[in-house]
């Protein structure tokens, strides 16, 4: 339901009275005149008629001579168009504003069904359900085209288009994982702009390894559509040359605005590396401007990382945060669609239905439940409480499908379940609180075994798969089959210590390039040598890898500076000992031959003493010269002329110190011969 605010001249009063009781209570309609919710005596209506201006949706223009004229109704005018609201021009006298003359202005004498049209389709972004189109997409998010079957967020796309409409720079639409935010952008707020003429809205892209790529297919789509038969090659060369804005210029003129959107911006960091989304930030901060608008919906823990990109310092970088769904809603969610598909729903089911999924956060196992209860029923037909029961409720539904596809693809492939869930886990990563997230793969990393049983997960719609110019990549449909399959939360689990070491590369990769690429905050050796053994390439992003890579290639060098020192400490210590040992062998010899020398100079002493007594004392001289000769034997030291002196040597000698000291001798040889 649109807010809808009338703006007039006090002469035009009545006929802007009758238009609000036209519109009825199907609207919330803003009249100021109005006794019951216009502005009342004594409040200050300068504020009240710019707090209604901002909160609507769409502005009623009662365009006459009188209101050309107000000053007030002219400033209401500009304003609305300049906050993007759906301008609906009502002409008395065939008056036609100047300000928006390129607006088609509806005689007031037939305005009201044009008017009443007008906010239709509005209010349900102007889409009708194609023939044969399922009206529950299941585990996929809300399509443009499926807008028609989108209920229960009318107040959040109403909300998300104001702030689009009014806000310059770059909008993210954040919130957890799974609360609907590509389906609420898609289904509410592009099908709302999709058919406004002052709105280009370009068809959504994911990121992905290359997000000029990305944007270049989405540029060259949306050309097309304003008769520019561009190729991909050409819309990307006109991004590089050209820049965004120059793009735009091309695409829309001075009364249109270009929406940009994308869809899981969060690959930016998980998908794209440094080089390629720095790239992306500058088209977008050049491009931003009256002309271009930019929406994306990105995961909550990665809204940091994008405001703290120094590419896109000085751009204003809103944020909308989406929670689940309230429970007071998920009625108008069951019945809603399948009234639009003409389906029945008995209201003990849809009773059932919400009580089993108590809250916004099990809506994808509700979608997923209501899909599957609608297969195959006609229009006109019922869905059947005892299929409900037959799915397994709204918590049993996914399992038990699940199971039934694994079993399937263990039957096509010949693979066991065990190495068909492991393939399947790695379709996961763990965010910033542990739990597991998906990520997407790209199918040529795999083998052609494993790339056939995924792609029986992809034809049940457990698994979705798209391609760009790096290949095809395939990724869960959604988180929800992380938690509530039981096989498949346990092979994740198996993974947890790789996934968290993985985990916490990311951080540090991120602290790294935060930090200019400081070596000082690459992994030191230890915790490179603890982690590197834990993580699969697969489970990393292009930063992380590089960060990883880098950590490796800094050890390597740290570890080859630390050779090459001990190698020069080792040559080093060697010259030192060799010249230790020069110096100690010179001390040596020195020392050894000041004792030589010491040695010698007593033996002379004894031997002079010894020449002193032989005559006196015989024995005394030859034991003089014994020991002389024991100190430093030499010529003067010789013992035999002594023994053959000693007349009665033997006496003075023992037969063992003759033989030890005069061996060439016999005993009392010398005695007998000096005798005879």
């Amino acid at each position: 339901m649109a807010r809808v605010f009338i703006s007039h001249a006090t002469p035009d009063v009545a006929i802007a009275t009758l238009i609000r009781d036209w519109l009825g209570t199907d609207h919330e309609t803003f009249l100021e005149v109005h006794p019951e919710d216009g502005i009342q005596v004594g409040e200050a209506w300068r504020e009240r008629l710019h707090d209604e201006l901002r909160k609507a949706d769409a502005v009623v223009c009662v365009v006459s001579e009188a209101s050309i004229a107000s000053s007030w109704c002219t400033a209401e005018v500009a304003i609305a168009d300049a906050l993007g609201c759906l301008l609906l021009p009502v002409q008395l006298e065939g008056v036609i504003h100047p300000l928006i003359r390129h607006l088609n202005h509806i005689p007031h004498t037939t305005a009201r069904e044009h008017l009443e049209k007008a906010l239709r389709q509005f209010d349900a972004g102007g889409r009708k359900l194609a023939k044969d189109q399922e009206p529950f997409p299941g585990l996929d998010a809300f399509t443009t085209s499926l807008s028609a079957v989108f209920f229960g967020r009318d107040q959040e796309t109403r909300a998300l288009a104001r702030k689009v409409r009014r806000g310059p720079g770059l909008l993210t639409v954040v919130g957890p994982s799974g609360c609907g935010k590509s389906s609420l952008v898609k289904a509410g707020l592009l099908a709302q702009l999709a058919d406004d003429p002052r709105w280009l809205v370009m068809p959504p892209w994911l990121p992905g390894n290359d997000p000029l790529d990305a944007l270049s297919r989405a540029v060259r789509k949306t050309a097309e559509r304003v008769g520019h038969d561009w190729s991909l090659q050409e819309a990307r060369d006109r991004l590089v040359l050209d820049g965004l804005h120059g793009v735009a210029q091309e695409l829309v003129d001075e009364d249109r605005r270009l929406l940009i959107t994308i869809d899981q911006a969060e690959e930016l960091f998980t998908r794209a590396d440094e080089k390629d989304r720095q790239v992306l930030a500058n088209l977008l901060r050049e491009g931003l401007g009256d002309r271009v608008r930019v929406i994306a919906t990105l995961r909550s823990e990665f809204l940091d990382d994008l405001r703290t990109l120094p590419e896109l310092a000085g751009v204003h970088i809103g944020s909308y945060v989406l929670a689940p769904l309230a429970r007071e809603v998920l009625n108008i969610v069951i019945t809603g669609p399948a009234k639009v598909a003409g389906l029945k729903v008995h209201p003990e089911l849809v009773a059932q239905l919400v009580e089993d999924t108590a809250s916004g956060e099990a809506l994808p196992l509700l979608a997923f439940t209501l899909q599957h209860l609608a297969m195959n029923v006609p229009r006109g037909g019922t869905l059947s409480s005892e299929r409900y029961e037959h799915l397994g409720g709204v918590h049993g539904a996914l399992a038990q499908h699940a199971d039934d596809v694994l079993d399937g693809a263990v039957s096509e492939t010949g693979l066991g379940k065990e190495e068909l869930l492991s393939r399947l886990a790695m379709l996961a990563a763990l965010d910033h609180t542990g739990l597991p997230t998906r990520k997407r793969v790209n199918l040529a990393q795999l083998d052609e075994t494993a790339q056939k049983a995924l792609e029986v997960f992809v034809r049940h719609r457990l698994l979705t798969a798209n391609g760009d110019k790096q290949g095809r990549w395939i990724g869960v449909a959604h988180e929800a089959l992380f938690t509530e399959w039981r096989p498949l939360r346990n092979a994740i689990d198996e993974r947890q210590i790789g996934l968290r070491a993985a985990q916490s590369v990311e951080l540090d990769a991120s602290q790294w390039i935060e930090g200019a690429r400081a070596d000082h905050l690459l992994l030191n050796e230890d915790t490179f040598a603890a982690i590197e053994p834990l993580v699969s390439d697969d489970d990393l992003s292009p930063d992380a890898r590089r960060y990883l890579a880098t950590s490796r290639v800094r050890i390597h060098a740290l570890q080859r500076q630390r050779r090459h020192e001990r190698r020069r400490t080792t040559s080093w210590l060697a010259v030192f000992l060799v010249a230790a040992v020069g110096a100690a062998g010179l001390a040596a010899f020195q020392w050894h031959t000041a004792s030589a020398q010491r040695d010698a100079a007593t033996a002379r002493a004894l031997v002079a003493q010894a020449q002193v007594v032989r005559n006196s004392a015989p024995q005394l001289a030859l034991r003089l010269r014994i020991a002389a000769h024991a100190l430093a034997p030499s010529p003067d030291t010789e013992l035999a002329d002594a023994a053959r002196a000693c007349a009665v040597a033997s006496g003075g000698l023992s037969r063992h110190e003759w033989q030890q000291h005069l061996p060439g001798l016999a005993y009392r040889d010398t005695c007998a011969r000096q005798e005879n």
